[in-house]
Order: structure tokens, then C-alpha cells, then sequence
């Protein structure tokens, strides 16, 4: 005969696995019209992308014939359903093209919530991190879903 505790082990498995899947679920959910970034982020970005990236892709985003533009349909295309972590691996590993990597994560961080907020995205209460992980998490879309 088994006792209380062997009964409900299987059963305290099962709560917790379905919590995490939850949440799991709950954070691919996240995208950036959940406010991800800040204003003060957002504005340390467009100083950094000045420095940064502006040569190529222009003081607005548009974009050059060797860069693409990083704003409106442009950009809704070539991101539409990505994640934030995927724009930030590609910026991270490739751009500026001349050094790639030669920021600090927190600085390409700061580049995103720049673009998001040149997107229409809106601004939250909480910084946008450079945790690769969080950041898979968080959906490009062209439209709030």
C-alpha cells in the first residue's frame, strides 16, 4: 500500500510542469508592443546608432543602397514574426559592418529600443536587456497581435 505522499508526487509533477509550460507559453506571447524598453533607453540608442550606424543605414533609418532600412514596411518585412534575440545576434555578431561586436551588449540593447521606438513600438516601464534568452522570447511584429 503506498502512502499519501507517493499519490500526490506524480500529481505535484504534473502542476509544476504545466506551470512552466504556462509560462513558457506566456513568454513567447511577449512582443514589442508589451512596452519592452524606455524613453531614456530609447534616446541612449539614437545616440549610439548616430555613432554607430548611421553611415549606412541613415540619420532616419531608411536605409542606403549597401544597408537596409531599419524602419516601417522595410523592416516589417524583413522582421515580421522574428524575435528580438534574432535582431540582436545579427546586429551583435555582424554590425557596424566595419567591427562587428565592437559594442557592448547593453549598447546594442540600446540600438533596439532606438529602432522599436522609431517603429511605433510603445515604451514600458522596464530597460530592454542584452539576455539572449529573453530576448528569443519577445516577437518582431508588424501589428499588435
Amino acid at each position: 500500500m503506498c502512502d499519501r505522499g507517493e499519490r500526490l508526487a506524480p500529481r505535484a509533477a504534473a502542476v509544476l510542469l504545466a506551470g512552466a509550460l504556462l509560462s513558457a507559453a506566456g513568454q513567447e506571447r511577449t512582443s514589442v508592443w508589451d512596452g519592452v524598453y524606455t524613453e531614456a533607453q530609447a534616446e541612449r540608442g539614437r545616440v549610439a546608432y548616430a555613432m554607430s550606424c548611421a553611415s549606412c543605414h541613415a540619420d532616419d533609418l531608411r536605409g542606403r543602397s549597401t544597408a537596409p532600412s531599419l524602419i516601417e514596411e522595410s523592416f516589417a518585412f524583413l522582421w515580421d514574426d522574428m524575435s528580438l534575440g534574432d535582431l540582436f545576434e545579427r546586429t551583435r555578431t555582424r554590425m557596424p559592418s566595419d567591427r562587428p561586436g565592437s559594442l557592448s551588449g547593453p549598447a546594442y540593447a540600446d540600438i533596439l529600443a532606438f529602432i522599436a521606438q522609431k517603429n511605433g513600438y510603445p515604451p514600458g516601464p522596464k530597460e530592454l536587456g542584452d539576455d539572449l534568452a529573453v530576448l528569443k522570447g519577445i516577437r518582431i511584429t508588424a501589428k499588435p497581435r
